[in-house]
């Protein structure tokens, strides 16, 4: 038995310095793994990793605890938009944790290991799911978990959609109208799967419609049409995907710093 926690100890030092070997010069691994094909599309999982934290008891600043997982699209035709897509999935992935793109969260990783007087404390692991690969678009299913120092622990579930024609993201409007939505939700064709806003409640049981009605409502007319200057989504209208049943639909309330999900039949939308 002690010869068999002796190996395990060994097995993990032995990680341990691989990592940290593998990080230097960059304060991060990316790693690939699990190809698969879906209807024709060959996608990789790529996990990028990182582990970082000062001597001592307790843990303290610089800190940074990393691992983010996105697909990533092989062997399509047009190189450039392959490149497109998947430089768009990444981003994607890491906005999702820390609302940045993935240069500038490489780059503070980078920061937060090398730069002796980074304070930054760095938390944020996620999963993903393919929905659907048809319609020559490919929709995506983030969710995880985030925590920036002295900010309360962030959940996310985000929906994004890609072209896999031209790689730009796609908005819930190019496949079904604002109006349709909006009607959707005014005739309570809709489930709440997801979030952190909370539903209000009349009584202990009954669902208080319409004031939830009236704030998805306005919430819908106010998305966004375009990212805004850093490249981002928040509160628009790409925060969407489908699979064969059903669309999925983010909506920021900003003023809350708080989302939901938002799930409808496509035959409710078209």
């Amino acid at each position: 038995m002690n010869q068999i926690i002796i190996n395990l100890i060994c097995l993990l030092l032995s990680f341990s310095n691989s990592m940290c070997s593998d990080m230097e010069g960059k304060g991060y691994i990316e790693t690939v793994s699990n190809e698969t094909t879906i209807n024709g599309l060959k996608i990789q999982e790529h996990t990028i990793r990182s582990y970082y934290r000062k001597e001592g008891e307790f843990v303290q600043r610089p800190y940074l605890n990393a691992a983010i997982r996105f697909p990533q699209i092989t062997d399509m035709e047009d190189v450039s938009v392959q490149r497109k897509i998947n430089k768009g999935l990444k981003d994607a992935a890491t906005q999702s944790l820390s609302w940045e793109n993935a240069d500038q969260t490489l780059e503070k990783f980078h920061d937060i290991v090398y730069n002796d007087e980074s304070t930054w404390f760095w938390y944020g692991e996620n999963e993903y799911e393919i929905l659907s690969v048809e319609n020559e678009s490919i929709g995506i299913k983030y969710e995880g978990r985030s925590y920036f120092g002295d900010e309360d622990c962030m959940q996310f579930s985000d929906y994004i959609t890609f072209s896999l024609t031209d790689g730009e993201r796609i908005p819930f409007t190019d496949y079904f109208s604002r109006e349709k939505v909006i009607r959707a939700i005014e005739e309570l064709k809709y489930d709440w799967i997801q979030g952190e806003y909370i539903r209000r409640y009349k009584g202990r049981y009954e669902r208080y419609e319409p004031e939830e009605v009236e704030k998805l409502v306005s919430t819908v007319r106010k998305l966004g049409d375009t990212a805004d200057n850093w490249g981002r989504y928040f509160g628009t209208t790409y925060y969407f995907a489908m699979d064969r049943e059903y669309a999925y639909i983010n909506l920021h309330f900003y003023y809350m710093d708080q989302y939901a999900v938002l799930k409808f039949d496509l035959d409710d939308l078209r």
